[in-house]
């Protein structure tokens, strides 16, 4: 009988400790993440917005459970995706500031000290990007929303791009960061129609990024996001001229960190078995030249754990979303996170 009481006690430990490894939380780290979150809507209709699909009513019966749990998922991305709690977490299709709110009060996410930095942005669909960041390791000196005017005889509008300009700590070394968090347009009205509209969107952050380097020696840049287009396309290869990493780079260069992997067969979104970089990291040389405040290019990735995808027998491994049209799937996100270390010298 003590022999069997024994088995039994060892059992209940073991399943405590396998529970306690599971909902295990990474500690925080010095990285940026940025990750799309596939609609990441309240259950509240906001008459401002195109929110009705995401309604209890609604086809998709979108309600508070199946809110909670994007929620926890999402939120179980960033912590445990890549073992750490990023400094930064750029995030895109988030409706309004209450779902970041709710998203920075997770258990998940609580010990990452997050506080957020959120605009509405004029987007028809009612969503909106953000900038999660670690009060204790970044702290905001300014913000604002960028308007992006789209080509086009009728007024259309768009996501802004968030620009968030702070002072990051390293190893007790403070440097001056330029953050850009982006939503381009996406492709669903073909090329034709929405490759100008996201060479709009490309032109202005350009604009934006040409001034910097005007006023500043040198300034320290982090560009972000989900552009619909991968980094050999033109709006990105060319007008904002994003080139891939390199051995040397000329003064005032932007470098996207994810071109190489892109021609190599990896993406943050699976089309039709075809992996596509829309998600990616830019930052600019100064940021590669080995000193002081540096982001590691050998760390860059796109966020893919077995447990974030599903398989199609047809198409493969694809991230494992929330909906599939109207059927819910209660995934992550229909994405993949994007991510970069940082050091400091």
């Amino acid at each position: 009988m003590k022999l069997q009481s024994l088995f039994l006690l060892l059992v209940v430990f073991n399943l405590s400790c396998s529970a306690q490894s599971d909902n295990t939380v990474a500690s925080t780290g010095y990285g940026v993440m940025f990750y799309n979150l596939e609609n990441l809507y309240d259950t509240i209709n906001d008459p401002a917005k195109d929110d009705e699909v995401f309604l209890p009513n609604a086809d998709r019966l979108w309600n508070a459970s199946k809110y909670e749990a994007k929620l926890e998922n999402l939120s179980k991305v960033i912590a445990t995706g890549v073992d750490m709690l990023p400094t930064l977490v750029g995030l895109c299709e988030v409706e309004n500031e209450m779902v970041v709110k709710d998203l920075v009060n997770t258990n998940n996410l609580k010990p990452g000290n997050y506080d957020y930095v959120h605009y509405d942005s004029p987007d028809e669909r009612g969503i909106d990007v953000a900038l999660l960041y670690n009060k204790k390791d970044f702290k905001v000196k300014s913000s604002k929303a960028i308007a992006v005017t789209l080509p086009g005889e009728k007024q259309d509008f768009t996501r802004d791009i968030l620009m968030v300009n702070g002072e990051i700590l390293i190893n007790g070394k403070k440097e001056q960061l330029f953050v850009f968090v982006n939503h381009w347009p996406s492709r669903s009205e073909g090329e034709e129609v929405s490759a100008p509209k996201r060479a709009a969107a490309a032109t202005k952050l350009k604009e934006v990024v040409d001034s910097l380097n005007a006023k500043l020696d040198n300034p320290n840049i982090v560009i972000m996001g989900d552009f619909n287009d991968t980094p050999l396309d033109i709006s990105i290869q060319k007008i904002l001229n994003a080139q891939a990493t390199a051995d040397t780079y000329a003064e005032e260069t932007l470098v996207n960190l994810m071109t190489k992997l892109q021609t190599t067969g990896q993406g943050s979104y699976n089309y039709k078995g075809n992996w596509q970089a829309l998600d990616q990291i830019i930052v600019s040389a100064g940021l590669l030249d080995g000193k002081s405040l540096e982001v590691s290019p050998e760390t860059a990735q796109f966020v893919k754990k077995d447990w974030m995808l599903y398989h199609n027998d047809k198409y493969g491994d694809s991230p494992d979303r929330t909906f599939a049209g109207n059927k819910y799937i209660g995934g992550y996100s229909d994405h993949l996170p994007v991510f970069v270390g940082f050091s400091s010298k």
